[in-house]
């Protein structure tokens, strides 16, 4: 009876498969199995998850920070050049110089156009080697060129020149009905106030008569000296037959050589009266070359102002103008 009592004591309860230690058995083992379950499912997530990161950044750099594409950036620069080209266009043509240089900023323009969407749509890459470098040769020696005949310019642009010269010349521009234009009133404005502070010197106005000016600019510059500025007519000596510089000094010489000739120079040294040149600043440079070549050994510049807003194009238009000169002498 003890015996059967101690078999069924409720406390001996290691065979039934009911009982609460066979429960925390199989609790044990099923969350043992559980825990290693999560554990490869969220380690293989891991993997998955780290290799998709791994394969974003791969194909798409930007994923791992914030970065403007260089072709973009450069696009954008070419592209706003081009606007702003032609926009100075305009502006050089509402100047009304009597001059076609304004076209210079359109075709530049339509370059930088052009140049963008070589960028944007890799048109230089689909260029061969042997397209590639006589193209750069050439982009390459006309900026040094252009950069040359820059600082060449710029060199000159402050010249004053010497007191008491025997003759100053002003080179004519364009003139317009009663008045001079503004390039050229820059000019007289100068060489009237070299005048009053040198009374011994003689000035040359030299200018002919473009198809849109209503006279001769030796005409309107003598004009304006006289009764704007207060000049003594005496000291006036027109030249109206010439249209370029070359002209200009060229025949401002024959009546210099002439005036010597007769003894009505007022230099002081018969075989060679000191000379200076009235211009724009950016026109000093080429006027004082010209002026060498043509045989003026006593001659300096007397840069007179310019415009600022058309100061860009008178210099890229002197650059131009100063290889056509190149090339003709």
């Amino acid at each position: 009876m003890m015996n059967e009592l101690q078999s069924g004591d409720p406390q001996d309860n290691r065979h039934d498969p009911h009982s609460t230690g066979g429960a925390t058995e199989a609790d044990t083992d099923t969350t043992s199995t559980a825990t290693a379950t999560g554990a490869s499912t969220d380690a293989k997530t891991t993997t998955t998850e780290s290799a998709n990161d791994t394969a974003a950044t791969a194909t798409n750099p930007a994923a791992s920070h914030i970065h403007f594409p260089l072709r973009q950036v450069v696009t954008a620069i070419v592209s706003i050049g081009a606007l702003a080209s032609l926009w100075y266009a305009r502006a050089v043509y509402n100047t009304h110089t009597g001059t076609s240089f304004w076209l210079f900023w359109v075709a530049l323009a339509l370059a930088l156009g052009v140049w963008a969407a070589a960028i944007w749509f890799h048109w230089w890459r689909a260029l061969l080697n042997a397209a590639r470098i006589p193209i750069g040769i050439v982009l390459c020696v006309a900026l040094c060129s252009f950069g040359m005949s820059q600082a060449a310019i710029v060199s000159h642009m402050r010249d004053e020149g010497d007191r008491n010269l025997d003759y100053i010349i002003i080179l004519g521009a364009q003139v317009h009905r009663g008045s001079p234009s503004l390039v050229l009133r820059y000019r007289l404005d100068k060489a009237a106030e070299y005048l009053r502070a040198n009374p011994g010197t003689t000035c040359i106005v030299s200018g002919g008569q473009g198809p849109n000016e209503p006279y001769a600019e030796a005409r309107g510059m003598a004009d304006y000296l006289e009764h704007d500025a207060g000049i003594d007519a005496s000291r006036i000596i027109e030249e109206p037959d010439s249209t370029t510089t070359v002209e200009n000094l060229r025949n401002s010489r024959t009546i210099i050589d002439s005036a010597n000739n007769t003894g009505n120079s007022t230099s002081s040294t018969a075989s060679e009266p000191s000379i200076g040149i009235v211009t724009n600043d950016f026109h000093v440079f080429r006027s004082l070359q010209i002026a060498h070549d043509q045989g003026y050994t006593d001659v300096q510049g007397i840069a007179a102002g310019s415009p600022r807003d058309m100061l860009l194009n008178n210099m890229v238009r002197e650059s131009f103008a100063e290889a056509k000169y190149l090339i003709k002498h």
